[in-house]
């Protein structure tokens, strides 16, 4: 487990969640952080991550602290920027989160939550689409940072994310 995000990441910002649904936040943190993450990465890199990790947390070696952290670095034809392995995650496991809160997990099956006037739940919060875009981009920033370094990152093995449409 990575130890990045906690409760307190979905509160007070743009992916703030209602209280009530703290329960059943943490085991989509631990879930998804760490599938993320994996993915990101690839599997001997993260293991190279959590364990420095462990150590510092926030890491303090420069090849994971340079991903960990926000970074904008010019390119010639354009700017590369990340928001943090932090807010990368954040915004997906939000999206995660969100795009269940519709549906209940019973003993007969998935079911749609449905109330008094026949429509589901609502959720007033972030989009939860453009959540996981922009996971997505900061996801793809930050592989664009690893392969660009790709000396500093030999173990590096990370799978590909797709953008996705709301339609």
């Amino acid at each position: 487990m990575a130890d990045i995000l906690n409760i307190a990441c979905f509160k007070g910002n743009q992916y703030s969640l209602p209280q009530e649904c703290f329960s059943k936040l943490q085991a989509y943190i631990d879930k998804y952080e760490a599938l993320y993450l994996c993915e990101l990465l690839g599997a001997e890199l993260y293991e190279l991550f959590i364990a420095e990790l462990a150590i510092n947390n926030p890491p303090i070696d420069p090849r994971f602290k340079v991903i960990y952290d926000a970074f904008i670095i010019d390119e010639p034809g354009c700017i590369r920027k990340s928001e943090g392995i932090k807010t990368m995650l954040t915004e997906l496991v939000y999206f995660e989160f969100v795009r269940d809160l519709a549906y209940s997990k019973t003993s007969t099956g998935v079911q749609f939550n449905i109330n008094e006037v026949s429509r589901g739940p609502e959720y007033n919060g972030y989009n939860d689409i453009e959540a996981y875009n922009e996971g997505v981009y900061n996801y793809h920033e930050i592989q664009w940072y690893i392969c660009d370094n790709s000396t500093d990152y030999p173990e590096y093995n990370g799978q590909s994310l797709k953008f996705i449409s709301g339609i």
